[in-house]
């Protein structure tokens, strides 16, 4: 899971949106009934730090719903055993849920490490956010009964949110030129390079009703491109007056923003070099590929440092984790989940 993207879409607000829509009465140990293990002795541990048994399946439920959506989605048979990269469906979701839990842990270490606390007004948010969330669903009641069939209640959804204003500290530090957590500028260079990452500018003209005509006006500014003796220059006037308003952009690997045809001109520039005329659906374009632009990649570079912090700590797990059946578990949620609603 990537923080901002997901925001660890994740963080701040993650877990109050992410109700099922199945409800249990009242907050109860469902995740642990399903798992047959406590919800609340450790089941791992992450760099030193304790994790509960609620967290971990808390993680492996989630992983759950969104693997039984997407089959629900595509109208296939959602089977546990099906074989894939590493294993079963089964194993995935359990190794997932596992890399979740790590990153969340991790994300609190990182905040003990470099003095990143919760205060007043950070509890004052995550009221006002439960406040919010509440009405959205009926009120406080209803709320809750939407969260007991994820295993949370308003305890715990706030500590999970809170590592959400955690994130957004430690992500406050990496911007301040003296923090330890600041990158270096070779540092992102490097991770620029080593991702493929391009920074590009675009003169493009939208095909519009009358497609010919503006390929017909592509072919002039790309004739006033080449005769032009500070073609930078011209470049960039010509990229500023057409219809790419967002001028240089850097694309990071797994941003789909442009078409392959796009895509793969811009990897094969060298820096300063322009293209030919690119035509797509949108219209013709004539890229510029411009120098690696290091301060574009420091949300990326930030997240990217913390994933691999979360992906190399020492994760340690009791046996019960070892016991756990990741099928098992979320059919015996499944139908308490199902008697709750009955009830």
């Amino acid at each position: 899971m990537k923080l901002r993207a997901a925001a660890l879409c994740f963080l701040l607000c993650l877990l109050l949106t992410a109700c099922s829509g199945e409800r249990e009465e009242g907050p109860s140990p469902i995740l642990g009934r399903a798992a047959e293990i406590s919800e609340e002795e450790t089941l791992l541990t992450v760099d030193g730090r304790a994790v509960p048994g609620w967290r971990y399946l808390y993680w492996l439920a989630y992983t759950c719903d969104r693997i039984r959506d997407r089959y629900q989605e595509t109208g296939g048979t959602l089977d546990w055993q099906t074989a894939v990269a590493g294993g079963t469906l089964a194993d995935y979701a359990k190794d997932q849920a596992l890399a979740d839990t790590a990153l969340y842990a991790t994300v609190e270490n990182w905040a003990d490490k470099y003095g990143c606390t919760l205060a007043e007004p950070d509890q004052e948010i995550l009221t006002a956010q439960w406040e919010e969330q509440a009405a959205e669903r009926g009120g406080e009641a209803a709320y809750l009964a939407d969260l007991a069939s994820l295993g949370l209640d308003r305890q715990r959804a706030e500590e999970l949110a809170g590592v959400g204003l955690l994130y957004g500290k430690l992500w406050g530090l990496s911007g301040e030129a003296d923090s330890p957590l600041a990158p270096k500028q070779e540092d992102l260079i490097h991770y620029g390079e080593e991702q493929g990452v391009l920074t590009v500018d675009r003169i493009l003209v939208a095909a519009g009703e009358d497609r010919e005509a503006a390929r017909q006006r592509a072919a002039k500014l790309f004739a006033q491109l080449n005769d032009a003796t500070d073609q930078a220059a011209v470049f960039s006037d010509l990229a500023a007056a057409g219809d790419d308003p967002a001028g240089p952009r850097t694309l990071l690997p797994e941003e789909k923003l442009w078409s392959g045809t796009l895509l793969d001109a811009a990897k094969a520039l060298e820096e300063g070099q322009c293209s030919g005329i690119l035509e797509s659906e949108e219209g013709f374009s004539i890229l510029r590929r411009l120098p690696l632009d290091p301060e574009a990649l420091t949300e990326d570079y930030f997240d990217h440092m913390l994933q691999r912090g979360a992906e190399q700590a020492v994760v340690e797990t009791e046996a019960a984790y070892g016991d756990l059946d990741a099928a098992a578990f979320y059919q015996a949620l499944a139908d308490l989940r199902a008697a709750g609603r009955k009830s």
